[in-house]
């Protein structure tokens, strides 16, 4: 039997949100793409200071399966801080392409290690108010499989984050392709500098691209990777960062370039998509964007186009004066809207179908 990862979400540090678990429960809904026989979970409390204490976590299917998560054969445990683990393996049976339920009961209330999604259709999270996109405890599915599944990886910030495209794409990927996929997505990450910023979400923008993308090779060794970053890059620089941080074209490129070429070594297909518009975003309480950073992005995307494999959205998502067009737009001038993500999708599959990438 070989060891499947059917599901991973990365996590970062809310360092900034507390009482995340005010009810003691919450309620996870995750696309199961393969037959499966034994499962486990990965367990994150990586950016936290305290134990991650579990009550009892529980896994079950529409099947009227069920099942307790076990950690060293024990339904009660603590996820001790700054540690992701797995679970023990145990018994359960799932059909492929139907939704687990996993529900987790926590006397922990705040809780600094979560992940986030906006979109529904990969990840359904049952928590109500204002921070219901935001979940803890779980953040990847492992199964045992006959079968070889090849595996994809969508690394990125926000855009990829969010869901909005990455999510669908990866249902029709694991649905209809038989790859896996895996969301390496942070709101608010840069390629070239970790979480710098007077926003108080600085420290869940992550360290820097062009680092965690060596810990993402080694974890989860992907076959593709779908790359969609650089546009926070130019957004933050003067709007809430240095705007001495504002990189050259050349600077991004060069970053892009080491990436690409440890792929290559790796024996990994890299996929750079364009950086999308982003005229007028406001960030920080200030206008986000300008002729200058404008000009970087059209001289970054331009280097983009000439590398192999590259997937231009820009010209996809812009209107005639390189604005995102309203289709797409969520409405802060950067974000995919739920259904402009489903075009983005579409439009990323049927690239890859026609390059014979799947």
């Amino acid at each position: 039997m070989l060891t499947t990862t059917t599901w991973l979400h990365t996590f970062t540090n809310y360092s900034n949100l507390n009482n995340i678990n005010s009810s003691g429960h919450q309620i996870l809904k995750i696309f199961q793409p393969v037959d499966t026989k034994k499962i486990r979970l990965q367990l994150n409390n990586l950016y936290d200071e305290v134990p991650l204490r579990i009550s009892h976590l529980e896994i079950s299917n529409s099947h009227q399966n069920k099942a307790s998560i076990t950690l060293n054969g024990k339904t009660e445990f603590a996820i001790e801080p700054r540690l992701v683990q797995w679970s023990d393996w145990i018994d359960f049976n799932s059909v492929a392409n139907e939704f687990l339920t996993i529900k987790i009961t926590s006397p922990t209330q705040t809780i600094h290690s979560l992940g986030m999604t906006i979109s529904n259709d990969l990840i359904q999270t049952e928590v109500q108010g204002p921070d219901s996109k935001y979940f803890y405890g779980v953040s990847g599915i492992q199964v045992q499989t006959e079968t070889h599944h090849k595996r994809l990886a969508f690394f990125g910030d926000s855009l990829t984050n969010q869901g909005n495209f990455s999510a669908p794409l990866a249902v029709n990927l694991e649905n209809q392709f038989h790859i896996m996929t895996a969301n390496y997505g942070i709101s608010g990450n840069r390629i070239l500098h970790p979480g710098h910023s007077t926003s108080q979400w600085s420290k869940s923008f992550g360290e820097a691209g062009l680092t965690r993308f060596d810990h993402m090779l080694v974890d989860y060794q992907p076959d593709i990777v779908i790359f969609m970053e650089g546009i926070n890059d130019l957004l933050h620089p003067g709007t809430g960062s240095p705007i001495e941080e504002l990189p050259t074209a050349d600077a991004i490129i060069k970053a892009l370039t080491i990436l690409k070429n440890k792929c290559l070594r790796h024996g990994i297909t890299f996929i750079p998509m364009t950086i999308t518009p982003a005229w007028g975003n406001i960030n920080d309480s200030l206008p986000a964007w300008n002729e200058q950073k404008e000009n970087l992005r059209l001289a970054i995307n331009q280097a983009i186009l000439k590398m192999p494999h590259s997937i231009d959205l820009a010209s996809l998502t812009s209107n005639e004066e390189n604005h995102l067009r309203n289709i797409f737009d969520c409405g802060d001038h950067v974000h995919f809207s739920i259904s402009g993500g489903f075009i983005v999708a579409h439009y990323i599959q049927e690239q890859l179908i026609r390059r014979k990438i799947i």
